[in-house]
């Protein structure tokens, strides 16, 4: 049982503030070498994989589930922007907990998934760090059997020598905007009436027809505001999911690089330099790729997956839909005492409302051959390398205090 092991044990007790103060990117893993400038060295030491139980309690704080959402947004309007009462330990806009983490080792290419909450508070006593393993096992799938293979012309020449090499693991935080871009229109229409402008083509974006007959009587909104708006807050989760696996690295005493110093198309697998992760692309009107996911992995709300008209009613019946989590015969967990007395404080989508969503969205597929138009509906912002320490560079070139007990001590606690 996890809870019994005497690592776990460990970890859990290492104080959030420490672990903030004691934060860094620390690159050097063990089996690595540096055979240039004036801090050369060759590790002695074999490359050592991060074991399961490490890759568990990591993926877990990078998206893992931690209960149901306070579901605390309760006013006229606003409550149904709710995409789903599963809480994890990364925040999402509206709570879509759309993005997903996909890992490579010296195993293959990994996406973990975990979607089901059985209480409030997932992880609340020590028993329940099981569920930590119990998740990893049931909602990791494996996808390729081999690492990824990064091109070098898809990864800045500094981080060559040590990045996606032997042993290492790279969590990649890959988000998908469609559900949330769509569940955002749907809160612009119903709730703001906004009137979508397409200022790149001078004319309201296929809405004409309800500005006309007072439908929508909110502010003129250009389109590339509104996707800027969307693209910023749907890349939130990413971002806080790798400082979650990094101050949990810290706490465990591995080394970790943060990195945004790729080419995405190329890593997603969008050019010809490299498979990468082999995700699949379409060319907009503007003859530009643009990354849609990855068939039966990862299907976005848009083409070719979908056409918009089913991407908005799949959307809908998410929400509204036989069993969907507005609906009295919803089955999932959820933070309210009575949901029956709770629902009637959230207001439905209207037919018109998803009408208007439509038309949107047709309308800018029709006119650019894409959705989102200003960024693609699949992205990986950022991603995170995570390594056992090669000690012996830092003792040789460094301050003392930059590795500490908690890394000296970590083989020994975590692997004998």
């Amino acid at each position: 049982m996890l809870d019994e092991k005497k690592e776990v044990k460990t970890l859990f007790k290492y104080p959030l503030m420490e672990a903030i103060a004691r934060r860094r990117t620390r690159r050097f893993p063990v089996g690595c070498s540096v055979t240039q400038g004036s801090m050369q060295h060759t590790s002695k030491n074999p490359p050592i994989p991060l074991n399961d139980i490490e890759t568990a309690i990591l993926c877990w704080a990078g998206g893992g589930v931690s209960g149901v959402v306070a579901s605390d947004l309760v006013t006229a309007g606003s409550g149904t922007t709710f995409c789903t009462w599963l809480g994890k330990t990364i925040p999402n806009p509206c709570n879509s907990h759309t993005s997903k983490l996909f890992f490579t080792n010296d195993n293959g290419v990994f996406v973990y998934d975990p979607n089901t909450a059985t209480k409030v508070v997932e992880i609340e006593t020590k028993a329940d760090r099981e569920k930590i393993m119990k998740y990893f096992r049931k909602d990791t799938r494996r996808i390729e059997d081999k690492r990824m293979m990064a091109a070098p012309e898809g990864v800045l020449t500094g981080q060559l020598w040590n990045v996606n090499r032997e042993g290492t693991t790279i969590f990649m935080p890959i988000v998908d905007l469609t559900e949330e871009y769509i569940n955002l229109l749907v809160s612009a229409f119903q709730g703001e009436g906004y009137q979508m402008f397409d200022d790149v083509k001078g004319t309201f974006a296929g809405i004409q027809k309800w500005i006309d007959n007072g439908a929508l009587k909110g502010p003129k909104v250009n389109v590339s505001s509104f996707e800027y708006f969307v693209f910023c807050a749907c890349l939130a989760p990413a971002f806080l999911g790798i400082q979650n696996m990094q101050l949990v690295a810290e706490a465990m005493g591995l080394g970790s690089i943060p990195i945004a110093g790729y080419t995405s198309i190329i890593i997603l697998g969008g050019t010809p330099i490299s498979r990468g992760l082999g995700f699949d692309f379409v060319v907009g009107v503007n003859g530009q790729p643009t990354c849609t996911g990855k068939k039966g992995v990862y299907e976005p709300l848009c083409p070719p997956y979908r056409t918009m008209n089913e991407a908005v009613d799949t959307f809908v019946a998410k929400k509204f839909g036989p069993g969907g989590m507005f609906t009295r015969e919803y089955k999932g967990s959820s933070a309210f005492r009575n949901m029956k007395k709770a629902l009637p404080g959230y207001e439905t989508i209207t037919d018109q409302t998803i009408e208007i969503t439509k038309a949107y969205c047709n309308y800018l597929y029709d006119a650019y051959g894409r959705f989102p138009v200003f960024y693609d509906a699949v992205v990986m912002p950022m991603w995170i390398q995570i390594h056992h320490l090669e000690t012996e560079w830092y003792d040789k070139y460094q301050s003392k205090k930059i590795i500490n007990k908690t890394h000296r001590t970590h083989m020994d606690l975590w692997h004998k």
